[in-house]
């Protein structure tokens, strides 16, 4: 009988053992595959060691969940792929203010780095605008949005401030972990719109004023003056003077049109320009004198047989509208000096004139339509307020580049730089047959 126990208890202490390590090692099977499916890899199948029903159900949770957890992956990186090519500046912050999320737009914008991510936005950003929308938005429930435009200025200044367009959105949840905003640049849009807004007003004045004129001379005639020999005449040459403005302001309104919209046609072809300068010079000579000023033209630096790739009649225009404007706005007894001269790449065309300058904040808005300085004294002086732009896209159109620095009081200079046309290089085995007799001619 003892015997017979004993027995009983070796069997039963193996049958524990072995069930034991069974499980042990199912349990370390399952163990390993956590530990892949932690790491994002597949984890391999568990076999049935202790128990069947135990390693199918992880095996099939198991493919399920890296399943999904590839799926996210792979969603994951192609979000990551659309933020990052999204031209608009994203960020995301949670509700403590720190950042989350920047996508390349965001880096550029605002000179983030990898690094940024967990600061908070006041040390990132020192935009006292911004921080006020990331905080608007964090105050907002889910569902509505915050939008608004903001001025960004540089931490150096030496960028000018940009315009952006900011919308922001709370993430889901109560209460919300965070924000996500997006930032648009729209700064050269309101430059546009606001250059819009001034040619529709510029161009409204210009064809008003001449035609208020026209309409108030033919009245006068009408009414009275036609039969009174003192005065008719003269009414009769002011309105013909003010129609040759309006024709003047349509014709530069078409020419602008044109060239804007590339339907301007020209034959660049190689050019001497001296000549087209000289003309040009001559051309104006009486008038300038006529106001007492001293106008001069300089080629001592012109280097001989330098040609450009033009067309005659936008090299006249260019030298015509910048001479022009140099007559206009310099006083009596001023100077206008012209110079050109060749350099290894380039002609270059220069205008310095003694006028009343040009004040540096205006210079960047000199070439577009209509804009004028001082709008009471252009108009007193003529013009259509369209030469400089029209300056500008003719220099375009022939690949130069046009400059201009002024100092109030003291006066302006243009330079206008022409690429210079090279003459294209004979090939050296066609110059070497090129003298060569033909063994067919006698």
């Amino acid at each position: 009988m003892q015997t017979a126990l004993i027995g009983l208890a070796v069997v039963a202490s193996a049958t524990a053992i072995v069930i034991a390590w069974r499980w042990s090692r199912t349990a370390r099977e399952i163990a390993r595959g956590l530990d892949e499916l932690r790491r994002g890899l597949k984890p391999h199948r568990v076999r049935a060691v202790a128990s069947v029903r135990l390693a199918a159900t992880f095996n099939d949770a198991a493919a399920d969940v890296h399943a999904r957890i590839a799926g996210l992956e792979q969603d994951r990186q192609q979000l990551n792929v659309v933020l990052e090519a999204l031209a608009e500046a994203v960020i995301a912050v949670d509700p403590r203010l720190r950042l989350l999320f920047a996508n390349a737009g965001a880096n550029r914008l605002f000179g983030l780095d990898a690094g940024s991510v967990g600061r908070l936005i006041p040390e990132l950003i020192r935009s006292p605008q911004v921080q006020e929308a990331i905080e608007a938005t964090l105050l907002l429930p889910a569902p509505q949005a915050y939008q608004s435009e903001l001025i960004l200025t540089s931490r150096e200044g030496n960028v000018r401030a940009r315009c952006l367009a900011v919308r922001g959105t709370p993430l889901p949840g109560q209460p919300s972990p965070g924000a996500v905003l997006v930032f648009r640049d729209v700064t050269e849009l309101r430059r546009l719109e606001r250059m819009r807004q001034d040619f529709v007003a510029n161009a409204s004045h210009e064809l008003k004023t001449p035609l208020a004129s026209i309409k108030a001379y033919t009245e006068t005639l009408l009414d009275w003056a036609l039969h009174d020999d003192s005065v008719n005449v003269r009414f009769l040459e002011r309105i013909d003077e003010q129609a040759e403005r309006l024709n003047l302001l349509i014709l530069d309104l078409l020419s602008l049109a044109r060239l804007e919209s590339g339907q301007e046609v020209f034959d660049h072809r190689p050019l001497d320009p001296l000549a087209v300068i000289e003309a040009c010079v001559e051309a104006h000579r009486d008038r300038a004198e006529a106001k007492g000023q001293e106008i001069s033209l300089d080629l001592e630096r012109f280097a001989d047989h330098t040609l450009i790739r033009a067309d005659e009649e936008a090299v006249r225009q260019i030298a015509d509208n910048l001479v022009d404007n140099a007559i206009k706005y310099t006083p009596e007894r001023g100077s206008v000096r012209v110079r050109c001269w060749s350099d290894l790449d380039a002609v270059v065309l220069e205008v310095t004139d003694t006028g009343i300058g040009i004040p540096r904040d205006e210079l960047p808005r000199i070439f577009e339509r209509f804009y004028r300085v001082d709008k009471a004294r252009s108009r007193e002086l003529g013009g259509t307020g369209l030469g400089l732009s029209i300056v500008k896209h003719l220099v375009q159109s022939v690949g130069g580049q046009v400059d201009v620095t002024s100092r109030v009081g003291v006066g302006s200079q243009f330079v206008v730089r022409f690429p210079r046309w090279i003459p294209p290089q004979s090939s050296p085995a066609l110059e070497g047959t090129a003298h060569q007799e033909s063994p067919l001619l006698p």
